[in-house]
């Protein structure tokens, strides 16, 4: 998928409202992918355990999706916005059918609002830092 010399990612699966899971591939911010569309997930990963490096929390930063992930999906005042929020990271999820990546985007979103934008493995998921719908969301 990337065009990058020695690119390395690692999977991460990210779950809609429907309970849909979708398996992302993570990328550092810098790769170059070729001309496909798909949804990525801008996300601030962060390794919580050192004990184990593989595992990461991912802090979801923007969802959206793209025609052609070659052509850069955000501008570069979104990409410096987001850098500032610590953004380090771009997962994607290659769907060719823009009807499919417009429903796969929305199930996302709504599925992952509720927990103020924090994305993580499924298999290392943590305690929310607040409840859904706490006062404290507005």
């Amino acid at each position: 998928m990337a065009q990058a010399p020695h690119p390395t990612s690692s999977i991460v699966n990210f779950q809609g409202k429907s309970g849909q899971r979708y398996r992302f591939q993570a990328w550092s911010m810098g790769t170059k992918f070729k001309a496909m569309g798909g949804i990525y997930v801008v996300t601030r990963r962060e390794c919580l355990d050192r004990t184990f490096p593989t595992k990461a929390t991912h802090r979801c930063l923007a969802i959206g999706e793209t025609a052609d992930l070659a052509a850069s999906a955000l501008t570069k005042t979104e990409l410096t916005a987001l850098t500032k929020q610590g953004a380090n990271c771009i997962c994607v999820y290659a769907v060719a059918d823009a009807a499919r990546r417009a429903e796969i985007e929305q199930d996302l979103i709504e599925g992952n609002e509720q927990w103020g934008g924090r994305l993580q493995y499924l298999f290392h998921a943590a305690v929310p830092e607040r409840a859904p719908g706490d006062p404290d969301d507005r």
